[in-house]
């Protein structure tokens, strides 16, 4: 975590951990009301995430239109950048017993000094001349009562904050709020439980046994079958004590933390299991809690406002919950041309056999070559995605003006030149392609392209999450159909969504849905096409269209019976607005 927001952290933080240790039960006789508003700010200051942060910036650059305020944002993102990079460098020479550290100390601490001044400078200057963009770049804590207000009347929302020692969770719906506290769920046992779900979710640990699954994505004995005993706790646990709040609901927004960001909540189970876990028809009438709703996920509670309040381009659909704004918001203007309804890239021309049938590939590390370019001969030598073919030829003809760019076509010089122009005007986004996890600090995670003949700066057939987040867009819904697109590396306990779902949010984007692990390319043709399927003829502000339009995708894929395995169904998540 960067130096500057470490006591912003910290504070609130052990203030949440005095207040519920002295009164572990939400029953107190002083003032429970205003013990649960304060703990709920406070959890919020502890979740904050560079996905939020991402939220709140592409919120601002939205915003902008004036001149002067453009070139005082530009230096705003450059400060902040050289801020946080001077940070990360002051962190490793504060660990560092090398000759010279010493020295290396405070030059660079007298640089972090100088550009935190002038950053303070900046941001005096905005608040000054431009009120309503200065709210946008400083995301807060929402009170219970702004919560409520931009909450839809069917939305729930859950805010989760994982602790060393417990986990604390709050339901609120407009109308009601509850509060629990998870004893036994401390961080390392959160961590474990998560651990044992997801061995059972990957092609790595959850291999084919007795069940009827698709041996395109199983192979060998199954020694580790879906765990629903452990499923249900986490739900009679994190859940269940809050769920009062969301009576009558159908959809569920959750602000997750620690090892539950790579979890999907959709796999929680909602009754205790009968029968054998590792049989098809006991997973077939397993109630799950994508049954009970649709869901959607935000990396803070914050983002609520971000995406009803400011990331919207015609005022009249504003959430009604909004604050007023100070001053005028000058917006930036609309990319030329009428409306897209779709824009598509993927099924990039590889020569791979796509023998394991899924959308997995190795990390970016294995396919960097020397510097910074992606090695094209590596590339090329990726699977090919014959179901990516599939969902793309579906959707050109679910919508016959869309752009759709397939084989040979789908290159990284279409969408970042080529292209940019249809991006910038789309409605939906989609790309369907290998996604592959971040490796070394030199190796970001992005997307797989049709691979040039010669690697260059402007096309080397990897779409990289930096390169992604330089994209304008204005796109509703962008969906990466591709394998491990939810965060940076995976892993359980890392920073959650801080991958290609912050790059594509800093881009424009207002909803955007990614994968926790590798996908079976068959089934996740069915789940892409079935979603679409149900936004057709959606409404605009229809609440929570985009997540049971996900909902519905999730069904047609457990409609058959070799899919019943939640690594068939469950693997994507829908993050930023559910409708």
């Amino acid at each position: 975590m960067a130096a500057a927001g470490l006591a912003r952290f910290l504070a609130p933080v052990a203030a949440l951990a005095v207040v519920f240790a002295a009164h572990p039960a939400p029953a107190r006789q002083d003032s429970p009301a205003v013990l649960r508003a304060e703990t709920w700010e406070a959890a919020q200051w502890a979740i904050a995430s560079d996905a939020a942060d991402a939220l709140a910036r592409v919120s601002a650059r939205f915003a902008q239109g004036d001149d002067a305020l453009g070139r005082l944002a530009e230096d705003r993102e450059e400060l902040i950048e050289r801020r946080d990079r001077l940070e990360r460098e002051l962190e490793r020479l504060y660990a560092s017993d090398e000759a010279g550290a010493l020295t290396d100390r405070a030059r660079t601490r007298t640089a972090w000094e100088a550009t935190v001044e002038r950053l303070r400078a900046v941001d005096a200057d905005i608040e000054a001349r431009f009120p309503a963009y200065s709210e946008l770049t400083s995301p807060r804590a929402l009170s219970i009562a702004e919560t409520q207000a931009l909450l839809g009347p069917d939305e729930g929302l859950l805010l989760v904050l994982v602790n060393p020692e417990a986990t604390y969770v709050w339901g609120v719906s407009r109308e009601r709020v509850e509060w629990a506290r998870a004893d036994t769920l401390g961080d390392a046992a959160m961590t474990e439980a998560v651990n044992r779900l997801r061995a059972s979710l990957t092609s790595a640990g959850a291999v084919r046994g007795g069940m009827d699954v698709d041996p395109l994505l199983f192979a060998g004995p199954q020694a580790t079958p879906f765990d629903r005993s452990t499923a249900h706790r986490l739900y009679a646990d994190l859940i269940e004590p809050v769920e009062a709040a969301f009576a009558g609901k159908t959809t569920l927004i959750s602000v997750v933390t620690g090892a539950l960001t790579t979890l999907p909540l959709s796999v929680l189970t909602t009754a205790a299991p009968t029968g054998p876990d590792g049989t098809a028809e006991a997973l077939a009438t397993t109630p799950w809690l994508i049954d009970r709703y649709a869901l959607a996920t935000l990396p803070s509670v914050s983002s609520l406002e971000a995406l009803r309040c400011h990331l919207v381009a015609d005022p009249a659909l504003r959430s009604p919950g909004c604050p007023p704004r100070r001053g005028t918001v000058a917006r930036r203007p609309e990319a030329g041309g009428a409306r897209l309804q779709l824009a598509a890239f993927g099924a990039p021309l590889l020569t791979g056999e796509p023998g394991d049938g899924t959308r997995g590939s190795p990390g970016a590390d294995d396919v960097m070559g020397e510097g910074r370019l992606a090695d094209v001969g590596r590339l090329r030598a990726l699977p090919s995605l014959p179901g990516s073919k599939l969902e793309l030829e579906t959707l050109k003809t679910r919508y016959p003006g869309a752009v759709v760019r397939i084989g040979l076509e789908a290159t990284e010089h279409a969408v970042r030149d080529a292209d940019a122009d249809a991006l910038s005007r789309a409605r939906f986004v989609v790309f369907s392609t290998h996604g592959l996890m971040a490796g070394s600090a030199a190796a970001e995670p992005g997307l797989v392209m049709t691979p040039p003949d010669q690697a260059t700066e402007a096309d080397d057939g990897y779409l990289a999450a930096s390169e992604a987040a330089q994209l304008r867009l204005n796109a509703e819904f962008v969906v990466l159909s591709a394998c491990n697109t939810a965060a940076s590396d995976g892993r359980p306990g890392g920073e959650g969504l801080s991958g290609l779902a912050r790059a594509f949010f800093y881009a424009g984007a207002r909803s955007v849905m990614v994968s926790h692990w590798e996908v079976s390319d068959a089934a996740t043709t069915t789940l892409i096409t079935s979603t679409f399927a149900g936004l057709d003829g959606d409404r605009a502000g229809d609440p929570g269209v985009r997540a049971r339009a996900l909902q519905a995708g999730i069904r047609a894929v457990r409609a058959e019976r070799r899919w019943a395995h939640p690594a068939y169904w469950a693997a994507f998540t829908l993050v930023g607005e559910p409708g």
